[in-house]
C-alpha cells in the first residue's frame, strides 16, 4: 500500500539537495563531490539522498533517471540555462511510502527506480533516493522542473498526480504488494486528523464519547437509542436500512456507525451491550466509564445564581459569549458545569483558545453589541493603515539616510513600528472572527433550548 505525494520547491534547490546528502546523517565520506551551493535545487537533492537514510551496510540507495547522481545539481541546473529557464519553480519534491515490513529497501528502491523511468523517463532528470531511517521505508523523487528535450516545463496538476498514484499502485500489484482501492474514502483532513490523534474533542471523538457512556448505561440494546436521543442525537436502526447511523444535532448528514471504528458497528455495540450482564451493578458500569472520562462536579447553587445576575447585565454579543462558555462548562471559571456539555457544543472546546482570546477582548475594550464591534474593527483597520503608511515612510527614509546615529533612530522606530502592526493585525483577526461565531453560537443556544423544551414537554406527557 503505497502513499503518494508530489509538491513544488520554488526559489533554492541547494536545501532540498543538503537534506538528501547530510553528511551529518550519513557520517559517511561525501561521494556527490559537489561544491557548496545555495539554491533550492541542491537543497531537495541533498535532502533526497541524505545517507544516513539512504544507506544500510555500507550499501547506497540513491540513483539518477536521465542524471547521474554525483552531480544531479549541475545537470539539472545546466538544462535550466541551456533553454533559459532557470526562475519559478526549480524542482518538484515527491514522495513513495510503504507500511512498516511490506518491502524491503532493495525492492523499495526498485520500485521507485522504475516509477520515475515510466513517470518521466522520456523527458526528465530524476534523482531517486531510498529513506531508511523511518519504520517505513519510503522513495524521494527530485524531480527537474524543465524537460531536457524540449525545454518544456513539468505540468504539476491533479490529473499528473492521478496518473503518478495510478502508476505507483500498478507496480505496488506488479510486485504483489497492497494497494488502497478507494483512496477519496481515507482521506481526512489533516487538522482533523492531528485532533484525532490527539484525543482532542472533534466530531467522531465527541460521537465516540457519548456512545461509550450509553452503552455502559445499557442493560438491553434497544436501550441504546433512547439514551442516545436522551443525549441529542438522531439515530437510526431501522432494519430497512442497510447500515444504522447517528447524527449529530444541527448536522446536515447522519454517519454510519461502522465509520467511527469496529468498536462501534452494530454487531460490536450489540456484543458490548450484552457483555454489561457480568457487570451486574449499574454503578460498577458507571465506574469504568469514569476511568476513561472523568466525572463533571456540579456547580453550587449560589454560584448558578450570581452568575445568572451578572449575564443579566450584560448585552449582545459578550452576553452570547458568557452563556455558551457557561454552558460549555468553563464559566465560572473555578467550578465547571453540572453536566456534560450538549454534543453539538462540545466540538468547540477544541478551539477553546480562540473562543477565549475572543472573550477577553470583548471584555477588553468593553464591546457587547454587534455595532461596537463592527465600530472597533474600522477603528483597527485604519490605525492599521496608518501605521504601515508611518513604517513605509521610515523605510525609505532610511534608503537615503547617511548619517549612522539617525540610521539607528530610524531603525528603532521602525521595529517599534512593526511591533505595533503586529499587535493591531492580531487583535484585527480575532476581532473580525467574532461576528461570524457569535451567529452560530445563537444557533446552538437555541437548538439546546428547542430539545430541552421539547423533552420537558414529553416528561409532562408521561
Amino acid at each position: 500500500m503505497a502513499v503518494t505525494k508530489i509538491w513544488p520547491v520554488r526559489g533554492r534547490l541547494d536545501s532540498l539537495i543538503r537534506y538528501a546528502e547530510n553528511e551529518e546523517k550519513t557520517r559517511m565520506p561525501d561521494l556527490t563531490g559537489l561544491a557548496p551551493a545555495k539554491d533550492d535545487l541542491a537543497e531537495v537533492l541533498q535532502y533526497a539522498a541524505n545517507h544516513s537514510k539512504t544507506t544500510q551496510d555500507r550499501q547506497l540507495f540513491v540513483s539518477g533517471v536521465n542524471c547521474l547522481p554525483e552531480i544531479a545539481r549541475q545537470q539539472m541546473e545546466l538544462t535550466k540555462r541551456q533553454f533559459g529557464d532557470t526562475a519559478g519553480i526549480v524542482a518538484f519534491h515527491a514522495y513513495q511510502s510503504f507500511p512498516p515490513g511490506e518491502v524491503t529497501p532493495e525492492e523499495c528502491h526498485a520500485i521507485g527506480v522504475e516509477l520515475a523511468r515510466r513517470l518521466c523517463g522520456d523527458r526528465f532528470q530524476v534523482l531517486v533516493a531510498t529513506h531508511l531511517n523511518t519504520d517505513c521505508c519510503h522513495n524521494h523523487f527530485v524531480l527537474n522542473s524543465v524537460s531536457f528535450v524540449d525545454g518544456k516545463r513539468y505540468n504539476d496538476c491533479r490529473k499528473t498526480y492521478r496518473a503518478l498514484q495510478k502508476a505507483s499502485d500498478t507496480l505496488c500489484r506488479e510486485h504483489g504488494l497492497s494497494v488502497v482501492e478507494d483512496p477519496s474514502r481515507h482521506r481526512t483532513p489533516r487538522n482533523l486528523f492531528q485532533a484525532e490523534k490527539a484525543g482532542e474533542p472533534t466530531r467522531y471523538n465527541v460521537m465516540r464519547q457519548d456512545i461509550d457512556r450509553a452503552v455502559l448505561e445499557c442493560n438491553h440494546f434497544r436501550e441504546l437509542p433512547t439514551r442516545l436521543s436522551k443525549m441529542g442525537y438522531e439515530v437510526n436502526f431501522s432494519p430497512n436500512r442497510k447500515y444504522a447511523t447517528i447524527k449529530m444535532p444541527g448536522d446536515a448528514h447522519a454517519v454510519r456507525f461502522k465509520t467511527l471504528g469496529e468498536r462501534y458497528s452494530e454487531e460490536a455495540l450489540f456484543d458490548r451491550v450484552c457483555e454489561n450482564t457480568v457487570y451486574s451493578s449499574l454503578s460498577t458500569r458507571q465506574e469504568r466509564y469514569r476511568r476513561c472520562y472523568p466525572p463533571v462536579h456540579p456547580h453550587d447553587r449560589w454560584k448558578q445564581e450570581e452568575f445568572k445576575k451578572a449575564l443579566l447585565k450584560t448585552l449582545g454579543i459578550y452576553r452570547t459569549y458568557l452563556y455558551y462558555c457557561y454552558l460549555l462548562g468553563r464559566l465560572p471559571e473555578k467550578i465547571p458545569n453540572h453536566r456534560p456539555p450538549h454534543p453539538a457544543m462540545r466540538e468547540d472546546l477544541r478551539h477553546w483558545e480562540q473562543i477565549e482570546a475572543q472573550l477577553h477582548l470583548l471584555e477588553r475594550y468593553s464591546l457587547q453589541t454587534r455595532e461596537e464591534v463592527e465600530q472597533f474593527i474600522t477603528q483597527k483597520t485604519e490605525e492599521l493603515q496608518t501605521l504601515e503608511a508611518r513604517r513605509t515612510h521610515c523605510r525609505n527614509r532610511l534608503r537615503r539616510c547617511r548619517d549612522p546615529a539617525e540610521c539607528a533612530a530610524l531603525h528603532t522606530e521602525k521595529d517599534q513600528l512593526t511591533e505595533k502592526i503586529c499587535a493591531v493585525r492580531k487583535e484585527l483577526r480575532i476581532t473580525q472572527k467574532i461576528p461570524p461565531r457569535a451567529d452560530r453560537m445563537r444557533e446552538r443556544i437555541e437548538l439546546l433550548n428547542a430539545q430541552e423544551r421539547q423533552h420537558a414537554a414529553y416528561r409532562e406527557e408521561r
